[in-house]
């Protein structure tokens, strides 16, 4: 079921702008890129291409990496099982009809390291680029950072919890989220729906 999943809403040619920033939300770089996932030979494979460099990156997997958690919206997150805090990362994804939103997160013991905002829409879907560079504010409270890295997109740090969380057209935020337990181990993926949005805008 999560492989349909996956590959009913995230299949396709997706045309991306990804804009890496450092420790401290502030921009490094940006690159065009096109991503083609599809099934083949029954395995998903999705190859990346930096438009810049014109260099592809391909990755090919059968069933889903184990870590990898992915909702029957087609939303997924993938990272470290168990979780340690000295060196993870974390990858998760929102998709809603034509577009997706992503995030790449990097860290250690000494907190966030590097993330990377993706934004993305299928062939035909034009996209307003954020500003550049690109600077986030980032409010923190004990253990909880949340990084605004557009209005209309979060990153919220939690302890070991990490969160991607996409406001929609209907004011509704759309949040998922990768959960650790006090061992470490990872935790069941909720519902993105029931986290914020019960109708996200198409």
């Amino acid at each position: 079921m999560s492989r349909r999943a996956l590959l009913e809403h995230n299949s396709g040619e997706w045309h991306g702008l990804f804009i890496r920033l450092d420790h401290a939300g502030v921009e490094q770089t940006r690159f065009n890129t096109v991503l083609r996932v599809q099934e083949e030979a029954d395995q998903v494979v999705a190859a990346l291409t930096d438009c810049s460099s014109g260099q592809t990156r391909t990755m090919r997997f059968g069933e889903l990496p184990a870590a990898m958690q992915v909702d029957p919206a087609g939303h997924w997150s993938l990272g470290p099982d168990p979780y340690t805090p000295w060196n993870w990362n974390h990858e998760l994804c929102l998709t809603v009809g034509q577009q997706r939103r992503r995030l790449i997160v990097r860290g250690n013991s000494g907190g966030l390291q590097s993330l990377v905002l993706v934004q993305e829409a299928r062939g035909g879907i034009q996209l307003a680029d954020p500003e550049a560079p690109l600077r986030c504010s980032i409010d923190s409270q004990g253990d909880r950072h949340c990084w605004n890295l557009r209005a209309d997109v979060q990153l919220v740090l939690d302890g070991r919890n990490c969160s991607l969380r996409w406001q929609q057209a209907n004011g509704s935020w759309l949040v998922i989220t990768r959960h650790y337990g006090a061992d470490g181990a990872l935790l069941a993926l909720p519902s993105a729906a029931a986290a914020g949005a019960t109708h996200p805008a198409q």
